[in-house]
């Protein structure tokens, strides 16, 4: 259910004002440019599981908030739009084909593997080691990381 949620949630994504002056006020001009580059239901996403970190725990790392807003960045290797996001979660329920068809289909090698992709990428943008170290795990299973567990927390409520 919270899948069917989500999804009509990211078809209904927009980015408001005063996500813009957020943003503004907290990226870069290099790390703008990069957000800019991911889709609307993206950019949505990571600046809820941003917000998500404020508000729940007072977050004020700025290591913390940029791994929130960048976790996704390596999605944008491939145009993985909401219809191919719908079929990669639906394969993960068929890990075996899921495992084949990677091999196969270029977004859902990204897709599956956007995490390794997201490291490289926040590297590339100049974020500090700590922001790609946070992002590189936040798929990792059983982290012990604080930072981690808080960052997969808010992914997975939004």
């Amino acid at each position: 259910m919270n899948r069917i949620k989500q999804y009509f949630k990211a078809k209904r994504a927009k980015i408001y004002e005063k996500d813009y002056q957020f943003l503004l006020g907290f990226l870069n001009e290099k790390e703008l440019e990069y957000f800019n580059k991911l889709p609307v239901y993206e950019k949505r996403h990571s600046l809820d599981v941003c917000y998500y970190l404020i508000n729940k725990y007072g977050i004020e790392d700025q290591d913390l908030l940029k791994a929130a807003l960048f976790h996704d960045i390596g999605k944008i290797k491939a145009k993985i739009t909401l219809t191919k996001k719908v079929i990669g979660v639906i394969l993960e329920k068929i890990p075996f084909l899921a495992k084949f068809l990677e091999k196969r289909i270029y977004f859902l090698k990204i897709y599956y593997n956007h995490p390794e992709y997201s490291t490289e990428i926040c590297k590339e943008i100049g974020l500090n080691e700590r922001v790609v170290d946070i992002v590189r795990h936040h798929h990792g299973r059983n982290p012990t990381d604080e930072d981690v567990i808080k960052l997969q927390e808010a992914d997975k409520k939004n």
